[in-house]
């Protein structure tokens, strides 16, 4: 009988993760933070930023600029997740000495709207005869 293949770890709620492609799926669900970012017990800067680019390169930096958060999670050791008793999901990347501490922020209505799929109807589409006119003239050429 052939020995059992060893199983990748499942973490559900919580857990902690170290790595790379495991952290990054885990930050792709987030948009919107509260970060504070602590080195050596001591709190250095903490504030609101929008996620913008989330990456794993040795030679890339982390950076919060402008209210932009460029994460690297090369940056970091391993990471931990949770949800709080509000719902709110917490990350900790830990680094030598450092952590970053990303609080998920929930979407505001304009975010919900700008990530939501829209689907063409008759119904809610102003001029939709005009669209199938147009359509219609593309395939006679």
């Amino acid at each position: 009988m052939e020995p059992l293949r060893q199983l990748a770890p499942c973490l559900v709620g919580c857990g902690s993760l170290a790595g790379p492609r495991d952290m990054l799926r885990a930050l792709e669900t987030i948009d919107t933070v509260q970060y504070r970012y602590v080195v050596n017990g001591m709190p250095m800067h903490e504030g609101e930023a929008a996620l913008v680019k989330l990456m794993a390169d040795q030679e890339s930096s982390t950076l919060i600029v402008n209210g932009c958060l460029f994460l690297n999670v090369a940056s970091f050791r391993y990471l931990d997740f949770e949800q709080d008793v509000e719902g709110m999901w917490k990350f900790i990347l830990h680094g030598d000495g450092s952590e970053l501490e990303l609080i998920a922020l929930p979407e505001t209505e304009e975010e919900r709207e700008r990530n939501r799929p829209h689907l063409l109807s008759e119904e809610s589409a102003i001029g939709f005869d005009v669209l199938l006119a147009i359509d219609d003239e593309d395939e006679e050429e």
